[in-house]
């Protein structure tokens, strides 16, 4: 996570893991199997780490997703840098955050009583909002979603 924060993803290889880790890049290797493992790997922890708040209420969970920037911003800045990344076309993220964007657009949908539409519109907002200043486009956002529900 290191790396991506510091250098890019396009930094992330299997040997700079392994010697940032203290191991071979072979353990490395072993362990993930490919970069495109490592950094599937890598956006499933981080998407994992977000633990949705136990209400129906879309704004909590809003709230919940856009204090997570405040309370661990090295998780969200490197998840936003990589799903950035992927939109720009990086093979090794793109299948990855495929699976990532479908699962969050799913518990976004549920909390939007099954309207996709919404549900894709809210997720877009959210990654764009990731990639700015979540703390100060938090109010909007609130405003916009009351409309909603």
């Amino acid at each position: 996570m290191e790396i991506v924060a510091s250098r890019g993803v396009r930094a992330v290889t299997l040997a700079a893991v392994g010697e940032a880790a203290g191991y071979s890049r072979g353990i490395v290797t072993h362990q993930f199997g490919s970069r495109s493992g490592l950094l599937d790997a890598l956006t499933l922890d981080l998407q994992n780490r977000f633990v949705p708040p136990e209400t129906d209420d879309v704004i909590e969970l809003v709230d919940a997703y856009l204090e997570a920037f405040e309370t661990r911003p090295l998780d969200t800045r490197v998840y936003a840098v990589m799903w950035a990344e992927a939109q720009a076309g990086d093979p090794d993220l793109k299948e990855a955050f495929e699976a990532r964007d479908a699962r969050f657009h799913a518990t976004l949908t549920g909390y939007l009583s099954g309207d996709e539409a919404k549900g894709g519109v809210l997720l877009a907002l959210l990654r764009g909002v990731a990639l700015v200043r979540p703390a100060e486009a938090r109010a909007q956002v609130r405003a916009l979603l009351s409309s909603w529900v």
